[in-house]
């Protein structure tokens, strides 16, 4: 008899804990939402501001790697915007099928993103390489 109560404690103990986990990783996957959230706040900042520097300045809007840098940043705001959205679905979803498509507008959004970062990366290396050719020339000698 006390071995069948101890077994049934430890059946109760068990349900109390994966309820208590569930109720955990319920939590820390809301967080997450707010956390990729606060990423797209930023990403769109940056956007803005890259935006209106290319606005306000004739040299950078007369640069194709800085536009690209904006159009990257611009790509990446629309990925993190996407993420953040199937992130949100995600939590608030209990039925497969819209939990498999919210993970689907987050894959995109990720990619996206890193289509982002791949543009500005590339411009931004190509920016460096011209400075660094620019360092090489020589410098004319006017007599």
């Amino acid at each position: 008899m006390t071995v069948n109560a101890q077994t049934e404690n430890t059946k109760a103990a068990k349900e109390n804990s994966n309820s208590d986990n569930a109720e955990v990783l319920l939590q820390l996957e809301k967080q997450v939402s707010v956390a990729v959230w606060i990423q797209f706040i930023g990403q769109i900042m940056e956007a803005y501001y890259l935006s209106k520097i290319m606005l306000v300045s004739e040299e950078v809007r007369s640069d194709a790697n800085e536009r690209q840098i904006l159009l990257g940043a611009w790509v990446q705001t629309a990925g993190q915007f996407l993420e953040s959205i199937g992130t949100t679905k995600q939590i608030l979803t209990d039925e497969e099928k819209l939990t498999l498509e919210a993970q689907e507008i987050t894959n995109l959004g990720d990619w996206l993103q890193s289509l982002g970062l791949v543009l500005e990366a590339n411009a931004g290396t190509q920016i460096i390489l011209e400075e660094k050719q620019q360092e090489l020339e020589p410098t004319k000698f006017i007599p």
